[in-house]
């Protein structure tokens, strides 16, 4: 591998092995990113096409159908058609960046998943969702009992699906070939993840405020994220980690309680802002904290308006505030694990690529 040093020396180091959780969680990243913006190109590309094919589809569509089953697995007797046409539209985006994600992890193992510029992923999308599992799920009629125009409809929306996706991840998982090393050996300049971890761990703090903070603590005591010798280190201690556990489980019965006062509160924004800005900071790479920690706490600010809307309009759709107020301990607490988890691979990946020699 050619690196290039800030002074414009050019060195040769051997090429580590591969941290193949670190490869596959960055391609899982990309991948939700590129299957967001597939759904979204494909959502355009019905809305121009549907004319054209004049598809037969069920009534509601499928997506408005799921999105009243999930209301009313969470108490709901009913939605509005508003409500439900949101729903639908939201279960058509989570469902593709999910796909999206594993598409992308899949292709850091597999790279033959990418033929044909990610035509094959959006018909196997097409066979697997559309024709398999919607039905199967009672959300749709069996294939057979649907005209030849709407399968073309079908087939022609999730390639271009696929299409879409595919080039959007690979510009995104694009690697120079030629890195630039700082004078410590560090890769200079911010990139993608500098941003994107506390960013959405700032958003996950805006959530829940002692979530993300303990997420990163046990990361830090267990695993490690390299805060030795640095005005962070108290993080690593286990003490510090069992403290902000048990504050986040506080606060996880806390807010179902009435009379708490509402997340966009000024004590509670400040709360959160610095629980991002410290999440972030202690996910950083060596040099980026002040950086992380800034984007933290803004991402800690626009998650706690994000949320706070986004809860309100879920629990008035269903009726009950309690199946939300869970959801979103969820959302928080795997999201905080993942991202802290994540910090932690990179961190020993780091760690082991720094400890290769490097030969001019």
């Amino acid at each position: 591998m050619l690196l290039e040093t800030s002074t414009g020396e050019t060195l040769t180091q051997p090429r580590p092995a591969v941290d193949t959780a670190v490869e596959i969680a960055d391609g899982a990243a990309a991948g939700a990113l590129a299957g967001l913006a597939g759904a979204a190109v494909m959502e355009v590309f019905q809305t121009y096409s549907a004319a054209l094919f004049q598809p037969s589809g069920s009534k509601p569509p499928a997506t408005e159908q799921a999105a009243l089953s999930a209301a009313r697995l969470a108490g709901a007797a009913r939605l509005r058609r508003a409500d439900r046409q949101a729903g639908g539209q939201a279960v058509h985006y989570v469902t593709g960046t999910l796909a999206g994600a594993a598409y992308g992890a899949l292709a850091e193992t597999a790279p033959g998943v990418t033929r044909w510029r990610g035509l094959a992923f959006g018909l196997a999308c097409a066979t697997l969702i559309d024709q398999i599992a919607v039905p199967l799920a009672g959300f749709a009629r069996q294939p057979l009992r649907y005209t030849l125009r709407t399968h073309l409809y079908g087939l022609a929306s999730h390639a271009v699906f696929g299409l879409v996706t595919e080039a959007v991840r690979k510009g995104l998982r694009r690697r120079p070939p030629i890195a630039v090393l700082d004078s410590k050996g560090e890769r200079s300049g911010v990139t993608m993840e500098d941003v994107s971890v506390p960013l959405f761990l700032g958003l996950a703090n805006g959530q829940r405020t002692f979530t993300p903070p303990a997420a990163v603590t046990v990361a830090a005591a267990s695993s490690g994220l390299g805060l030795a010798g640095t005005p962070l280190s108290f993080l690593a201690s286990k003490w510090t980690g069992a403290i902000m556990s048990a504050a986040a489980i506080g606060e996880y019965i806390a807010d179902k309680q009435p009379g708490i006062p509402a997340r966009i509160a000024p004590s509670a924004l400040a709360g959160r802002a610095i629980g991002g800005a410290l999440s972030g900071a202690a996910a950083a790479r060596p040099g980026r904290a002040l950086l992380a920690a800034g984007i933290g706490a803004a991402g800690a600010l626009a998650g706690a308006y994000i949320s706070y809307k986004a809860r309100a309009a879920l629990a008035k759709a269903i009726g009950r505030d309690a199946p939300v107020a869970f959801a979103e301990d969820a959302l928080s607490l795997l999201g905080s694990a993942a991202l802290a988890g994540y910090a932690a691979l990179r961190e020993n990946q780091r760690q082991t690529r720094q400890d290769l020699p490097i030969a001019a």
